[in-house]
């Protein structure tokens, strides 16, 4: 279909000719046939696509790496060492805030008031009275908190760690040479770590501080790592904590008792 061309009124007269007039349609024509722009299809939709029925192959399953493999063969027993007393955790902080203070005034007083008392007119022996008087609560505060334990670890055969009922029924009847490792506080609230075997601890007390058991054969120390602890003290049962799977409180009480009943050496 060829547009309606309007032109000026003075042109639509009949005086032109028709070969002009149909000249000047069929160039037109031709003029907005080459200068309009037909729109393309898109190439997704040009394009037909290709369905196909394959199975995909299935991944090829990668060799066992050493990380894979040991986490497959976990344990699911107990380990090694299993926690079977725990001192309490209100009472451990306690003794640790108790001797950071009391090594704090003892501080105090040889660097402090100990000075400016020897500085002033006073008597000579004010400085050094200072200086023991605040050796004084260091001094009782690590004697009469040093047998505090604040955990105790069993350690476990081969034949021990296949479950949770294996480990108790071993605990309620340990051999001499079973091995126990008291967690213990310097005085200086660091860490300290005694390994003993259940034959060399026997029931004892003291009068000035709590004890319920020494061990009778501690092992030599080097000269400079001063003297041994002998002396515990611990409760009949352990204190309440979090439930874990290396945590067996129910085993304390057996070994308590069977310590209880273990004879001191007369050479002791």
């Amino acid at each position: 279909m060829r547009p309606q061309i309007l032109f000026h009124p003075q042109l639509r007269m009949s005086s032109l000719p028709r070969w002009v007039r149909r000249d000047l349609n069929s160039r037109l024509f031709l003029r907005l046939k080459t200068t309009t722009r037909v729109p393309r299809a898109p190439k997704e939709s040009a394009l037909p696509t290709k369905t196909s029925n394959a199975i995909p192959a299935a991944p090829r399953p990668s060799p066992p790496t050493p990380a894979t493999h040991a986490k497959t063969t976990v344990r699911r027993g107990p380990p090694e060492r299993i926690l079977i007393y725990h001192g309490g955790t209100g009472k451990t902080i306690f003794l640790g805030m108790l001797r950071i203070t009391t090594i704090f005034i003892f501080g105090v007083s040889c660097l402090v008031v100990a000075p400016a008392f020897f500085a002033s007119d006073f008597p000579w022996y004010i400085a050094p009275a200072v200086v023991i008087g605040g050796a004084l609560p260091l001094l009782f505060v690590a004697y009469t908190s040093g047998p505090f334990v604040n955990y105790i670890h069993l350690a476990l055969p081969v034949a021990a760690r296949k479950s949770r009922e294996t480990a108790i029924e071993y605990a309620k009847n340990l051999p001499p040479s079973a091995t126990l490792y008291l967690n213990t506080m310097k005085f200086t609230t660091i860490p300290r770590q005694t390994e003993v075997r259940l034959a060399d601890l026997v029931p004892d007390k003291e009068l000035l501080r709590p004890v319920s058991f020494r061990n009778q054969n501690p092992a030599p120390l080097r000269w400079w790592q001063l003297s041994t602890l002998r002396k515990f003290y611990t409760t009949e049962k352990s204190k309440p904590a979090k439930s874990t799977s290396t945590f067996y409180p129910e085993i304390w009480e057996h070994v308590y008792n069977q310590i209880q009943k273990n004879v001191p050496s007369k050479k002791n």
